[in-house]
């Protein structure tokens, strides 16, 4: 399953199969991304404690049923005005002190 979100200063895309989960976000002006699992306010939307491993890993190893599982639970937050508008004021921080270093390529 894959899906993007169109935020205002973000887009989301969403991606869990092949037994893995993640979210990237794309900055739309610079067109730099990161993975954001362990962003802490996702962390706390998924009940992942800072002793679960996948606390430090931006990319997850999960089995099809968590991945479906977290599919949803990330749809639902990322499509819900308030929630992706506190997460995008947390990737504005999280940029700001030079997390983001990978760019997406223009292909136009």
């Amino acid at each position: 399953m894959k899906t993007t979100v169109k935020g205002r200063n973000y887009n989301f895309c969403i991606v869990a199969g092949k037994g893995q989960f993640f979210i990237e976000a794309t900055d739309h002006v610079s067109s730099r991304y990161s993975f954001i699992n362990n962003l802490n306010a996702i962390l706390s939307e998924f009940n992942i404690g800072i002793n679960d491993k996948r606390a430090i890993k931006s990319q997850w190893i999960v089995s099809k049923k968590l991945g479906s599982l977290f599919f949803k639970k990330a749809l639902k937050l990322l499509t819900d005005n308030d929630a992706r508008v506190y997460i995008e004021r947390r990737l504005d921080e999280d940029r700001n002190c030079g997390e983001w270093e990978n760019r997406k390529k223009d292909f136009l």
